[in-house]
């Protein structure tokens, strides 16, 4: 389950569709029931439906997130491409983004989020959040209900911690629809480089090796 052809076709797209997600500053938050319905707009990273594993109580008590495809970025606008006169807008943007799978049910989402905000004022300055953010959500059934697995990651760049949550339900104890919650956390061993220029912007990009985060249920 290491290896998805579908979520590596995926990647190769998120650093523009990150990058334009972020650039525009767009909300990146959503809330969703057990019924599968959503209070936010959909988007290209937005729920999709998934075929996971709903006999999973047992496997859940024990569980991890494996993270694959990490990728931090930090976009700044090249000299005279984000002034007043028609630059870039906005001048810099910070990003996150790779896969989680949840071993327990053998699901994949995608997270990809700024790590922050521009401040006011001219120039702007992007300021560090390292807050909660919202990641894709997956829909699953197990042939009677359907739910909607939610996932949410906060990342803090000067200790490259990262923390994943995520709900998921199995229907396996007693033939019950059961909700459970974890949380994983610990740090990355990134790697940065010069990632040259894209669409007007200089890039640093980091990586990380793939990496499992045992899961602590809530």
């Amino acid at each position: 389950m290491r290896s998805i052809p579908f979520f590596r076709a995926i990647f190769l797209l998120l650093p523009l569709i990150g990058t334009s997600r972020a650039l525009v500053l767009l909300p990146n938050s959503s809330s969703s029931s057990v019924d599968g319905t959503t209070t936010a707009e959909d988007d290209l990273l937005s729920t999709q439906d998934v075929s996971g594993d709903t006999e999973c109580a047992a496997a859940s008590a024990a569980t991890s997130f494996f993270l694959s495809f990490v990728s931090y970025g930090n976009y700044t606008a090249l000299p005279g491409d984000g002034d007043d006169s028609g630059g870039l807008v906005p001048p810099q943007v910070v990003s996150m983004s790779f896969a989680v799978a949840n071993e327990a049910n053998g699901v994949y989402t995608i997270c990809a989020f700024p790590l922050g905000y521009l401040s006011g004022g001219n120039p702007g300055t992007w300021i560090d959040d390292p807050s909660w953010q919202a990641c894709a959500d997956r829909r699953d059934t197990d042939g009677k209900h359907r739910f909607t697995i939610a996932t949410g990651a906060a990342f803090g760049l000067t200790d490259r911690y990262i923390a994943v949550n995520q709900t998921w339900f199995c229907h396996d104890d007693a033939g019950r629809l059961v909700a459970y919650t974890g949380i994983a956390n610990g740090i990355l061993n990134m790697s940065c480089a010069d990632g040259g220029e894209l669409g007007g912007y200089h890039v640093e990009n980091c990586t990380s090796p793939d990496v499992e985060l045992p899961v602590t249920l809530l």
